[in-house]
């Protein structure tokens, strides 16, 4: 997939001299960028550890009368131990990305970033989905439509939706997320809430930058020319 970039060392020195950029005019960026989020109508606030962070979120849920929170994609959520604070607070969070469900499942961390289930066999995965009424075999179509069965309503019914950012871009305010399944969207647009946890470093300052950086993020990452959903 190198191949394909016409000087991929020359793109990946500049993805790392914009990345630096990015860090040294980190306040102005983050500054720009949360401007632009609330002209959206978009709600911001700046956590200083993972106390600030669960914090807000859990006086978010309680304001809301939340009993359910879905969530995709963020790993920055299992290092601020999201996830228990919220159970704590009567709080059901729901991890929907297929590896990191099968791992909730079964009281395990995610095992990797891009495959949180990846050391399962599937004799594991039949016996975990086997906890929540999986009752087939070890075909993986027949696991995938169960877990798909499963967890809709739960898309539907949830009072958030919690997911992580890979990039946001400060001269729109947007927030991106690459994945590779559909279940991001599902978090990020059906529930009436969204939460997007972001590390502050993930700013870039516009589009063409984040251009470059999902270019290179997939094949970096996973091997992809690009990601299946962005």
């Amino acid at each position: 997939l190198r191949d394909e970039l016409e000087d991929a060392d020359a793109l990946r020195e500049a993805a790392r001299s914009l990345r630096s950029a990015a860090i040294a005019r980190l306040p102005e960026l983050l500054g720009q960028l949360a401007d632009n989020v609330e002209a959206a109508g978009g709600q911001v606030f700046f956590a200083a550890d993972a106390d600030e962070a669960t914090g807000y979120i859990l006086r978010l849920a309680q304001r809301r009368k939340a009993k359910l929170a879905v969530k995709s994609k963020s790993m920055v959520t299992e290092e601020i131990k999201l996830n228990d604070a919220l159970a704590a607070a009567g709080v059901e969070a729901v991890e929907t990305d297929l590896g990191e469900w099968a791992q909730q499942l079964d009281g395990e961390p995610p095992a990797h970033i891009l495959g949180p289930a990846l050391h399962k066999s599937r004799d594991d995965w039949v016996r975990v989905l086997g906890t929540v009424g999986y009752e087939g075999g070890e075909d993986p179509d027949a696991m995938c439509a169960f877990a798909r069965r499963t967890l809709r309503p739960r898309f539907l019914s949830a009072d958030l939706g919690i997911t992580g950012v890979n990039l946001g871009v400060a001269e729109t305010g947007t927030l991106l997320t690459v994945t590779n399944e559909g279940n991001g969207r599902l978090t990020a647009g059906a529930p009436p809430v969204h939460v997007a946890v972001m590390g502050m470093e993930r700013v870039v300052a516009e589009w063409a930058e984040a251009d470059l950086l999902l270019a290179l993020l997939a094949r970096a990452g996973a091997g992809v020319e690009f990601a299946t959903y962005v």
